[in-house]
């Protein structure tokens, strides 16, 4: 047998060929890539967002919203994620807006707003993700689930008024 020599082009383009495969393995890899709900950040905190109704320095009524300090509305919680505040915000609009279904009774099942996210939280926010919501179901809380989401509003004095999907 003969054998065939190679040219320098034909070993660059292989080369160049490789090094472009590796790379994309690279950077496709589980290792180099993070969900998107890390750059938020956990719920640590809660705001009120008011409906802007109020009048002569009275804010008027309010949504409470689990939030991150320094970050808004934008970030997440998940299993065992999240402050008592956040998780219990969360689960009581749970309970009040989506009375009668699966998830307020899967909360109310386990403990009750209890401020802790786990498995009747993480069921209950994939129940109304796949069944409500319309977003993706993997019982996180973040985002895409906040925004389709009815909040409880309450008065300046506190006083439950009714849910809405308010536009944040």
């Amino acid at each position: 047998m003969r054998r065939v020599p190679t040219t320098l082009r034909t070993r660059t383009g292989v080369l160049g060929a490789l090094a472009l495969l590796f790379a994309a393995g690279l950077t496709a890899s589980p290792m180099m890539t993070a969900p998107a709900h890390a750059a938020y950040g956990p719920c640590n905190t809660t705001v009120k967002r008011t409906d802007g109704l109020g009048s002569g320095g009275v804010p008027g009524n309010h949504y409470k919203i689990p939030a991150r300090t320094g970050n808004g509305l934008n970030c997440y919680m998940k299993y065992q994620t999240g402050s008592d505040n956040a998780v219990t915000a969360l689960q009581r609009a749970i309970v009040s807006c989506y009375d009668g279904t699966y998830a307020a009774r899967r909360i109310t099942d386990t403990g009750g707003a209890d401020g802790s996210y786990g498995t009747g939280t993480e069921d209950a926010v994939r129940w109304l993700q796949a069944n409500r919501l319309g977003v993706s179901a993997d019982g996180d809380y973040g985002p895409a689930t906040r925004e389709k989401m009815r909040w409880p509003l309450y008065t300046a004095g506190g006083t439950y008024i009714s849910c809405l999907n308010p536009p944040f």
